[in-house]
């Protein structure tokens, strides 16, 4: 049979996802026995590639999003041992984004998500007796509720409502300032990590709970986001082994 021009390497041509998730496990497909460094400068680009996930693979927005996280762990550990810089823990916020193709519902669960965890955060801060709780990660969390609630006004105008309770129930952080039992992880955990990362599966539930599947721009976005709180959580001791992010749990 003839060979039709370009066909075998139009047949192997990679999707964005298959792309995104080739250079994002690119460091557990090296050889045992590969020096350490190469291994660092190949996990250097796994977060990046890990929000690529998340934005083009269908239903894979959880795992992008944590993986990122993790990874960033990955790549601060390593650094630490080469001398190099960490992975910072930038704002968790949304500056600059005006748009969203994304129900109003989604982000109003993430805006609620955001002002309880800045309201647990500034009452533990005023405390003094819970680590990593400060009133700057407080107000980050309260801008990013206001951003999100912003977004869902542009779309809906004057018939949206402010979710926004201002006020919640935080009598079991009050009664456990330094460590908390995670449902999630089975784990006591830093009371501060509890709360990041209950932020952070709440807006993954938020997004992947819709209907309509938002488009890769907005999708990126809102797991970058995500994956800040979750890796604000691990730099302040959530476990980040797979068994305490991706293992369900019985309720």
């Amino acid at each position: 049979m003839p060979r039709l021009a370009g066909r075998a390497e139009a047949e192997q041509q990679l999707s964005p996802c298959e792309k995104a998730l080739t250079t994002a496990r690119a460091g557990n497909t090296l050889s045992q026995g590969t020096p350490q460094l190469q291994y660092y400068v190949t996990e250097l680009a796994a977060p990046l590639a890990w929000i690529d996930v998340a934005g083009h693979c269908t239903d894979r927005f959880a795992e992008g999003a944590l993986r990122n996280a993790q990874s960033k762990m990955v790549v601060a550990l390593l650094a630490d041992k080469y001398g190099q810089s960490a992975p910072e823990v930038t704002p968790a916020r949304l500056d600059g984004v005006t748009t969203a193709s994304i129900s109003a519902s989604a982000l109003d669960a993430m805006a609620l998500a955001e002002d309880r965890a800045g309201f647990a955060i500034e009452v533990l801060a005023a405390r003094g007796t819970t680590a990593g709780a400060t009133l700057p990660l407080s107000d980050m969390h309260k801008t990013a509720a206001q951003q999100l609630v912003s977004l869902a006004d542009t779309m809906h105008s004057s018939a949206h409502t402010d979710p926004r309770q201002k006020v919640y129930a935080i009598e079991n952080l009050l009664a456990n300032p330094v460590t908390i039992a995670d449902k999630a992880s089975e784990q006591n955990v830093p009371t501060t990590a509890a709360i990041e990362m209950d932020c952070a599966r709440a807006e993954i539930e938020a997004v992947t709970s819709t209907k309509a599947k938002p488009d890769t721009d907005t999708t990126m976005i809102l797991a970058a986001l995500v994956a800040k709180h979750a890796y604000t959580a691990m730099q302040l001791g959530y476990p980040s082994s797979d068994a305490a992010l991706f293992e369900q749990r019985n309720s």
